[in-house]
């Protein structure tokens, strides 16, 4: 749209450091997921009925609002509508990023879900599980040819990116989400230990701002640094565990109809996998 900020992380660094400049009576990841950055039926489960939209905040300019409400908004169909440019060179989708930090901000490690089985990890439930067994389940009993992950995409300006076009049909996890996902695990982690204002969090992992830092940003490893903190097998349970909440829930129970435990295993088997080859 003409006249919004670039569609980069340091313009949403720059929105998330204004709305943190007063207290407006939510937080940051509250107001995302009121935009309807994270409003998928698992997603639902894990943290709550997304609050009400509030009128816009004060701190924040027309357009600056705008350009948030733009890339919270979930579109199925254009997935694409939601990512930023990092200054890592990689392209981020905000829904997940922000719901693993409110997840961490909430340190909900363990909640309870409908299901009456071991709780899932809420963590990964509301950045990559849900995400990879929808995607995963929408792809079987097709002719193969549906898309489980990615594409990647290009922008049609570096420095004053607007539109990112995906190379490829869309899946449900783009490359950007499949960032935005790894991004949301690892920044959901850190705030789980301590609690930093996110402006500061977002500064430094993805080295936006001064652009003067020495070397690589933290962004850069996320590949690296998601292997390593979420381990063998991690990535396979919490698809699986997904996969039963899912089961439950209304929304999403007739994509499950006709699977049975055995086949539910395997989804999970071949999502972790998959990702696991494409991105770490």
């Amino acid at each position: 749209s003409p006249g919004l900020p670039p569609r980069r992380m340091d313009s949403v660094v720059q929105i998330v450091d204004a709305l943190e400049s007063t207290d407006h009576g939510f937080t940051v990841p509250e107001l995302a997921r009121a935009l309807g950055g994270c409003s998928t039926p698992g997603c639902r489960a894990v943290l709550g009925e997304p609050p009400d939209v509030p009128p816009a905040p004060p701190t924040l300019s027309h357009e600056q609002w705008l350009l948030f409400t733009q890339l919270l908004h979930h579109d199925a169909a254009a997935p694409e509508r939601g990512a930023v440019l990092a200054p890592d060179g990689s392209t981020v989708t905000l829904g997940p990023l922000f719901a693993g930090i409110e997840v961490g901000l909430k340190r909900v490690p363990g909640r309870p879900v409908p299901t009456g089985e071991a709780p899932i990890d809420a963590l990964y439930a509301v950045t990559v599980a849900e995400a990879l067994a929808t995607s995963f389940l929408l792809a079987r009993g097709g002719d193969g040819n549906r898309a489980t992950l990615g594409p990647g995409g290009c922008w049609d300006d570096v420095d004053d990116p607007q539109n990112y076009t995906l190379l490829g049909p869309p899946s449900p996890v783009p490359d950007a989400v499949a960032n935005g996902a790894m991004d949301g695990v690892l920044l959901g982690a850190r705030l789980a230990q301590a609690p930093i204002p996110l402006a500061d969090l977002l500064r430094g992992y993805y080295g936006t701002g001064n652009g003067t830092e020495k070397g690589r940003p933290p962004s850069s490893y996320r590949r690296r640094d998601f292997g390593v903190l979420t381990g063998p097998g991690k990535l396979e349970e919490e698809v699986a565990a997904m996969l039963r909440v899912l089961r439950v829930l209304p929304p999403s129970r007739e994509l499950l109809e006709d699977v049975g435990p055995e086949e539910e295993v395997a989804i999970a088997r071949q999502a972790a996998q998959d990702f696991t080859e494409a991105y770490l």
